[in-house]
């Protein structure tokens, strides 16, 4: 008789405990909705790379609980680097805009980068065109 009391205020307890995790995890995950984590990266040639780094932005932004915003700047890519992140352009969590690095491009995202050390500019720089670029993406090796 009294195993069968422990064993329901042992269920008793779970439950109490399972509740009050699922409450602090809403109340953390409404005040993280709006935070949005910016990327800009910098792609030339990199159809084989491409898609992962979409994949895996996307796997952070749904674990954390944050929306992601990335900007892929081109440099004349001779493969199908912008048919893929076309393609991927609906992928869930990930706000994807791709566009054509020109010669006023580069000059306002070297700008960008020098100024990416200040605080108010939440914005993470990936140049991909450098071998060890991408190992700062989450879930990138």
């Amino acid at each position: 008789m009294v195993a069968h009391l422990l064993w329901i205020l042992a269920a008793y307890g779970a439950a109490v405990l399972l509740v009050h995790v699922m409450h602090a995890r809403y109340v953390k995950r409404s005040a993280d909705q709006n935070r949005v984590v910016q990327y800009v990266l910098v792609t030339s040639n990199h159809e084989r790379k491409v898609e992962w780094i979409v994949r895996a932005l996307s796997l952070y932004a749904l674990l954390h609980g944050v929306r992601v915003q990335v900007t892929f700047y081109d440099e004349q890519s001779g493969d199908q680097t912008l048919a893929i992140l076309h393609r991927l352009s609906g992928c869930p969590d990930v706000e994807l805009k791709v566009m054509d690095l020109d010669d006023s491009e580069k000059e306002k995202l070297k700008l960008r980068l020098r100024n990416s050390r200040k605080k108010e500019d939440r914005g993470i720089y990936i140049d991909l065109r450098v071998p060890a670029g991408a190992a700062r993406i989450p879930y990138v090796q």
